[in-house]
């Protein structure tokens, strides 16, 4: 890693998300002690639980954290608090069924996850914006509060609500003029899809035009980043200046330009999830789905995190035992937790924090593994925990101001950033096959790369790889010394 400018924060900062209200006996001292004790600095809170925070229409219930933030204030801790807008309440979506998405094929999504509901609705955002103004308004200016995570892993759904349509042929209408223009770019000729008029649009739940595909897509991560930049502009106005903003990222999410979505943030955070045991020790043919299968998958999401901003950023998840279900219940082996945060960290991060702090006892993320076990007593992954947060301390002098080093360039463009997976956006079931070959190909042969905007395509890197499906224009692509057309393409594999 090479010297960069000061970051706001020294060394490296330690985290956990912290859910004593999950908990079937509750005791705040034992575990912010056990948390001081390991080392644990940051702590993230709220984002899941809006029945909570508003258990009846207009009724809210604000002081259950108030508890959290002064014991984490008196042991030095920060807090990150989250907004509640992605797990909606019973009672609003009983008050307003209208509001659940709506799938290709014209079936609402059910009730009983998360994420269920068209964040785009005007009445959904009254009623965010109300909640939000309550949980950041009165918990905001608290001492503790580091910073506001902003909804959660958004973009999970690409929404087919009649008005979501609607807007789709209005965002269209102002890119192209006219339909003649469309059908010109478009090809409409082919299969006899040429339009007269906007409103012969068809839906895009049986479409099989490229085109229309990529602009769908585009059209999803721009409501995507709509919506966190409203939440981000609302809270501006009721925290202090000092308060970061960010939002916790799932990458694979079909609906996310996360370099877009980004710009309205003031520290990128993400998941960086990976299956442990024997997977760390081998390059592996499975392809990426929401988590690494091998130490170059790991590598390459931090790499990913550090481009959306083109800065040092915050794994807000990543694993401190099993993950998902029981088929993969595979605790991590003695030393790989300390392992993959090292990795993480010497990629970019600046906040290395474990989901979470206590294996639940009810859920759907049941079969995930805390910090600490179902007894609620510090084990085997307490101490590992403990053991990194003593060397990232030590290591804290030495860390801060860093800035990754990279001696390989992948230059994205926007379009080729959110189009990259549209096989699978038309096809749930089939591979993505894009950033395996990738990571077979190319992660484990370098020390870092950097993503970048096509535009900057002129960094400092030995190599750089681009995708075969966008040939550079410009003539100095094809020329540069820098740049082999032929070697990187094969060196990446047919994307």
């Amino acid at each position: 890693m090479t010297p960069s400018p000061p970051t706001s924060s020294t060394g490296i900062r330690f985290g956990t998300a912290y859910y004593w209200e999950y908990q079937q006996s509750p005791d705040l001292e034992r575990d912010l002690d056990l948390m001081a004790r390991a080392r644990i600095d940051t702590i993230r809170v709220g984002e899941s639980v809006w029945s909570t925070w508003e258990p009846r229409d207009g009724e809210f219930d604000l002081g259950w954290l108030t508890p959290v933030l002064d014991g984490a204030h008196e042991r030095g801790m920060k807090v990150l608090l989250g907004t509640p807008t992605y797990a909606v309440p019973p009672w609003l979506q009983r008050k307003h069924p209208e509001l659940a998405v709506v799938r290709a094929g014209g079936h609402r999504i059910p009730w009983g996850a998360r994420q269920e509901v068209d964040f785009t609705s005007p009445t959904f955002l009254q009623y965010a914006e109300r909640v939000i103004r309550q949980v950041a308004g009165h918990h905001g200016g608290h001492p503790a509060v580091l910073g506001i995570q902003l909804d959660n892993e958004p973009g999970l759904h690409l929404i087919h609500n009649e008005p979501v349509f609607e807007r789709f042929k209005s965002w269209l209408a102002e890119r192209y003029g006219d339909v003649g223009r469309l059908n010109d770019e478009w090809g409409l000729a082919y299969w006899s899809h040429r339009l007269t008029c906007w409103d012969e649009l068809w839906r895009p739940d049986g479409n099989t035009t490229p085109s229309y595909d990529l602009a769908w897509r585009r059209f999803q991560a721009e409501l995507t980043t709509e919506f966190i930049a409203w939440q981000a502009a609302l809270v501006r106005e009721l925290v202090p200046e000092d308060r970061e903003l960010t939002t916790c990222l799932a990458y694979q999410r079909p609906a996310l330009h996360d370099a877009e979505l980004s710009k309205h943030l003031t520290v990128t955070s993400g998941n960086a999830y990976y299956l442990p045991q024997d997977a760390l020790a081998r390059d592996s043919p499975v392809e990426i789905t929401w988590f690494a299968t091998d130490p170059a998958g790991l590598l390459q999401t931090a790499d990913r995190m550090y481009a959306s901003r083109r800065q040092r950023f915050w794994v807000t998840e990543t694993n401190a035992g099993s993950i998902a279900g029981s088929q993969l219940n595979l605790p991590p082996y003695d030393g790989q937790l300390r392992q993959a945060a090292w990795a993480l960290v010497a990629r970019g991060a600046e906040m290395i924090s474990y989901w979470h702090w206590h294996t639940l006892p009810y859920g759907a993320e049941t079969y995930w593994g805390g910090i600490l076990g179902h007894a609620m007593r510090p084990g085997r992954v307490y101490d590992e925990v403990a053991a990194l947060g003593a060397e990232l301390e030590r290591a804290a002098g030495d860390v801060t101001g860093l800035t990754p080093d990279a001696d390989a360039g992948v230059p994205v463009l926007a379009r080729e950033q959110v189009g990259a997976d549209l096989p699978a956006a038309a096809h749930p079931r089939r591979p993505q096959p894009r950033p395996g070959l990738l990571r077979a190909g190319f992660w484990p042969r370098s020390t870092g790369a950097r993503w970048t905007p096509g535009c900057r395509w002129r960094s400092c890197h030995r190599s750089n790889v681009c995708p075969c499906s966008w040939r550079p224009r410009s003539t100095a692509w094809r020329t540069s010394r820098r740049w082999s057309w032929r070697t990187t393409c094969a060196a990446a594999g047919t994307w």
